[in-house]
């Protein structure tokens, strides 16, 4: 049972985080003097929101859990300053991506991130794979490349979609080194 609602409550939470990510990031709203374009102009300000709200939900969460939330700490915090940057621009890069690719195609450009986790593992912490796993990754990735061009529609300008793709590559590169450099901090600490 507590499964179950913990595996709903994370779809319900991923849904309507993507949902209402590309609905601000997409959405015509009356144009101003200082944007003229009508769209909403500030990914950072939903990187700052989005990761706010996170602090506030750990700090919550830690305290319940231990009682306080800076006591109980082994690693210095100096030690989270490189995935903390590294994740403050994969979600920005992720919400700039939105204006110019659909949250669709950015979901399963998601899915060839396995690359780059992969490539990270090496360099970080030294991690090797079995020859079939690059394999498996390499066939994933032609897999979302040919869903991209596929998806992609003639009115769109090309330029807009590099940046896109530019801006896609950014957040699965420093998603990967976050995930990988977190990982490494636990295995130190």
């Amino acid at each position: 049972a507590k499964f179950g609602f913990c595996f709903c409550g994370l779809q319900v939470s991923y849904l309507t985080w993507g949902y209402m990510q590309e609905l601000i990031m997409t959405t015509q709203f009356e144009p101003t003097e200082r944007v003229p374009s009508g769209m909403f102009p500030s990914a950072a300000f939903c990187v700052f929101s989005n990761r706010f709200l996170a602090v506030l939900v750990a700090m919550i969460a830690v305290k319940i859990k231990h009682g306080a939330v800076f006591s109980h700490n082994v690693a210095p915090l100096w030690a989270f300053t490189p995935c903390a940057l590294s994740n403050t621009m994969s979600s920005w890069s992720q919400y700039a991506s939105l204006k110019y690719v659909s949250f669709p195609v950015q979901t399963v450009f998601k899915s060839s991130k396995i690359i780059p986790v992969m490539i990270m593992g090496k360099l970080l912490k030294g991690t090797t794979y079995p020859y079939g796993q690059y394999i498996e990754a390499l066939l994933i990735t032609v897999g979302v490349a040919i869903f991209s061009v596929a998806s992609k529609t003639s009115s769109r300008d090309t330029s807009t979609e590099i940046i896109g793709l530019v801006f896609l590559l950014m957040y699965i590169c420093f998603d990967s080194f976050t995930a990988q450099w977190q990982d490494k901090v636990y295995q130190q600490y």
